[in-house]
């Protein structure tokens, strides 16, 4: 889908400018048609956020890439368990686990695992990824794009942001003074489940329809946020959930338990050996169709081998 979106907006660009121009136009020069603008974020107000569940889930959904900015190397991990039952049976289980170590000058180790066995490890090093699925080999090739080693640590870091969308509609905080955690000193709020929950947005996909329905039965635990910089230190949730799908009715009891730790302190982070390494072809697809679609109009991304055509 990705894939589709970027190619229709080149489209987009070729309608509004036209095929004539001889002279390349750059991409930051196109209005944010191929390059997309970072969005701007307004720090997090600490004060507010312990009186507010808004602005409370504002500073839970940072991206990883958001707290490394802060906080500097560190060492981050989450849990998270999710039981689904039908008429007091249960019906999926699933656990899983997190663990990002940050070294210097961005580089990381990552490593995910769940109770179904399945996993993926990802290092970023030396200007190369490494990823493998668990139990086998390493595959090293360079990042698709420069932002492709921040978005997979954001993405191995989403269940945070995803627990809390799930409860935000019945979330209420409550302040619960200063505390300390992994050594710097930060806000602690209680979250409990609010007497009067608020609408459940729409969803548009149609596989979490299910979602417009759901009730919050329970829901309880705490967060902390780093009293300077606003960023999650520690969160904790647990609830219980109530939704009915296919015409079935199930309950979901669902726990996040994630935190930071060895703020400050940079984890030495190795490549892996060269004989667990299996060398990864480069996939550029996307960057040939922006290429392709945009002849003319902006300069390419990748040169045309020598002697030969586009």
């Amino acid at each position: 889908m990705l894939r589709t979106q970027r190619m229709l907006r080149a489209v987009l660009v070729l309608a509004l400018v036209g095929c004539g121009r001889a002279q390349g136009i750059s991409d930051q020069d196109l209005g944010g048609l191929v390059i997309t603008p970072k969005p701007k974020t307004d720090p997090i107000d600490v004060g507010r956020a312990t009186r507010d569940a808004g602005e409370l889930g504002r500073a839970i959904a940072l991206p990883e890439r958001a707290i490394a900015a802060a906080l500097g190397p560190h060492v981050m991990t989450i849990a998270t368990t999710t039981t689904v039952s039908e008429a007091g049976k249960t019906v999926e289980e699933l656990s899983d686990r997190v663990a990002i170590e940050l070294g210097d000058q961005g580089t990381y180790h990552a490593l995910y695992t769940n109770s179904a066995d399945y996993g993926r490890e990802v290092t970023w090093q030396g200007g190369k990824l490494y990823l493998r699925p668990r139990y086998q080999r390493w595959h090293e090739r360079a990042p698709e794009t420069p932002d492709e080693p921040d978005r997979l640590r954001d993405e191995l870091c989403e269940a945070i942001a995803a627990t809390w969308e799930l409860v935000a509609p019945a979330a209420e905080v409550n302040d619960l003074g200063v505390a300390q955690a992994a050594g710097r000193p930060g806000r602690k709020i209680a979250i409990q489940l609010a007497p009067e929950v608020k609408q459940v947005p729409a969803e548009a996909l149609v596989q979490r329809k299910w979602r417009e329905q759901r009730t919050i039965d329970e829901l309880y635990g705490e967060a902390v946020l780093d009293a300077d910089k606003g960023v999650p230190l520690a969160v904790k949730l647990a609830a219980t959930i109530s939704f009915t799908r296919d015409h079935r009715h199930f309950t979901m009891k669902v726990s996040l338990d994630a935190a930071a730790s060895s703020i400050g302190q940079a984890t030495a982070i190795a490549a892996p050996g060269a004989d667990d390494v299996v060398a990864t072809p480069e996939r550029l697809r996307e960057v040939d169709d922006r290429d392709f679609l945009l002849q003319g109009i902006a300069p390419p991304l990748r040169k045309a081998p020598e002697g030969g055509s586009r």
